[in-house]
């Protein structure tokens, strides 16, 4: 039954990050801000599921690829969010036996919006989607600003998830 609870959870975060993906309007560039991001980084912050994580990865990559306002911009969305999954999975796996867990939850989506934003750029760049010279201004335009969103966003929904996953499990254990 756990599974499934963990499953029906990763996919209420990640409605609410396609949500945020699709109103979201761009910011200068083709490329806009991607918040869907700070709902995959909670998921593997939450979850310690290898399978769901990746399975969590490739939904919000096709979810993201689905609201994105770039053309032709799908494929690098699925590549970005796969290539950012595989990554952080096994880094924050390593970073919860020696860091505190909210203090990972405030480097995940500082770091790992940074990474994912540069691997959807560079494989857009690469699909021909982007021309090189669009890194610079992408960059500055919608992962930095995704950044500081994502950081506030995965900080203050990862603290509050975790209370009450606290106050659940109290009332279990009391019970």
């Amino acid at each position: 039954m756990k599974n499934l609870r963990d499953f029906v959870l990763a996919g209420l975060l990640l409605a609410v990050g396609l949500v945020l993906h699709a109103i979201v309007p761009p910011t200068g560039t083709p490329v806009k801000p991607d918040f869907l991001l700070a709902m995959l980084f909670v998921c593997l912050l939450m979850f310690d599921d290898i399978a769901l994580g990746f399975v969590i990865g490739i939904a919000a990559g096709i979810l993201a690829g689905m609201t994105t306002g770039l053309p032709g911009g799908f494929f690098p969305n699925v590549v970005d969010k796969v290539a950012t999954t595989a990554v952080f999975i096994f880094l924050i796996r390593i970073a919860k036996s020696r860091i505190n867990l909210y203090v990972i939850s405030i480097a995940t989506p500082i770091l790992g919006t940074l990474f994912s934003g540069t691997i959807f750029l560079l494989s857009a760049i690469l699909m021909g989607v982007l021309p090189k010279v669009a890194f610079l201004p992408a960059f500055g335009t919608a992962v930095l600003p995704a950044t500081v969103g994502n950081t506030i966003l995965v900080s203050v929904l990862f603290s509050a998830l975790k209370q009450t996953g606290r106050l659940i499990t109290n009332r279990r254990a009391k019970a």
